[in-house]
C-alpha cells in the first residue's frame, strides 16, 4: 500500500518471520515504509502475523535475485534509504523436519525456501553423476573428501530422508569431526538447490542501483562463498582507481561509488551467540553509497 511521500523508504530482501523489519519499525522516529520480500510462504505467513497492524509494510512473495520485478510490483518510483540481506536460515526452517534442512531431524530431503517450484535435494542426491557430487561437494564445501563422499551416495541410491543421507555420509566419513561434515553436506545441497550464489550476485547489483545516495545496505553472510561475493562487490565499487596496474601514476579520475563502513567484518559477540546459536557463523559488512 503506498502512503505519504515523507516516509523513509527500506526493502528487507529477505524478510523472514519479519524480525529485522520488525525491528526497524520499532526504531524508527519518523515514519517509515518497507517492502518485505521472501521466497518462503511460511515465512511470509509468519512475518504477517508479526507485523500486523503495521500499515507501512508491503509483504511479497518472491526472490531477491528478481528484486527489480518486486521493487515494480511495490510501485515505489522513489530510491530508498536502506537495505538488509541476511542471507542465512530461520530456526524454524531448521526446526521442522518435513523441510529437511536438519541431518539431525527425519524428514524428506527437500531443502527448497521455496516449495511451490525448483528442484529438491532428493533430485540431486539421485539424479547427480558421482562427477556433479564431487564438484559440487568440493565447490561449495570445501571438503577434501568430496570424492569419497560422492561415491557412497551413489553406491547407495536412492536416497529420499535426510536421516538416510545422514548416515551414508557417517559410514563413508568416520570420526570425530562427522558432525561438521554431515553440517557442510546438508549445507552444500541447500546452495545447490535454491542456487544461492547466483542470486545473491544478481542481488548486489539490483540492491545498489535502488539505494539514494547516502542509502545504506547491510549484508548478513554465513558462510565464506556468501561473504565472498558480498565483500568483492563492495570492494570493487569502492575502488578509487581503475587504471591498469602498469602505469606509474592515477590518470582515470574514477569516482568510487560506496564507502565501506565495515572495514573489518563484524562477527557475533558472545552474548549473541549464547541468545541464538545459530549466529555463531554470521558475518555483517554494511556500505553506503555515494
Amino acid at each position: 500500500m503506498l502512503l505519504e511521500n515523507n516516509r523513509k523508504l527500506f526493502i528487507d530482501t529477505t524478510l523472514g518471520s519479519g524480525g529485522h523489519t520488525r525491528a526497524l519499525f520499532d526504531a524508527a522516529e519518523i515514519p517509515i515504509q518497507i517492502l518485505g520480500i521472501d521466497k518462503d510462504q511460511e515465512a511470509l505467513d509468519l512475518a504477517r502475523g508479526r507485523l500486523k497492524g503495521e500499515e507501512g509494510v508491503t509483504i511479497l512473495h518472491g526472490d531477491f535475485a528478481n528484486l527489480d520485478e518486486a521493487v515494480e510490483r511495490w510501485g515505489v518510483s522513489k530510491r530508498v534509504d536502506g537495505i538488509i540481506a541476511d542471507l542465512g536460515q530461520a530456526s524454524f526452517q531448521i526446526n521442522q523436519p518435513n523441510r529437511g534442512f536438519s541431518y539431525q531431524l527425519n524428514g524428506p530431503l527437500d531443502l527448497r525456501y521455496d516449495r511451490t517450484s525448483g528442484k529438491t535435494a532428493a533430485e540431486v542426491i539421485n539424479r547427480y553423476s558421482q562427477t556433479e557430487l564431487t564438484e559440487i561437494i568440493y565447490r561449495y564445501g570445501q571438503e577434501s573428501r568430496a570424492k569419497r563422499i560422492a561415491a557412497a551416495i551413489v553406491r547407495n541410491r536412492p536416497l529420499y530422508r535426510t536421516t538416510e543421507l545422514a548416515e551414508v555420509i557417517r559410514k563413508a566419513c568416520p570420526g570425530a569431526h562427522i558432525y561438521k561434515v554431515l553440517s557442510i553436506i546438508f549445507n552444500v545441497l541447500r546452495v545447490e538447490v535454491n542456487d544461492e550464489l547466483s542470486s545473491i550476485k544478481e542481488l548486489m547489483p539490483q540492491a545498489f542501483g535502488f539505494l539514494k545516495p547516502g542509502g545504506r545496505m547491510v549484508v548478513l553472510s554465513y558462510d565464506s562463498n556468501q561473504d565472498r561475493i558480498v565483500k568483492k562487490f563492495f570492494r570493487e565499487k569502492s575502488r578509487k582507481c581503475i587504471c591498469p596496474p602498469e602505469l606509474p601514476v592515477c590518470i582515470c579520475n574514477y569516482k568510487p561509488e560506496l564507502k565501506i563502513l565495515t572495514h573489518h567484518v563484524i562477527k557475533p559477540c558472545k552474548e549473541e551467540i549464547e541468545a541464538n546459536p545459530n549466529a555463531r557463523s554470521a558475518r555483517m559488512r554494511a556500505m553506503e553509497k555515494l
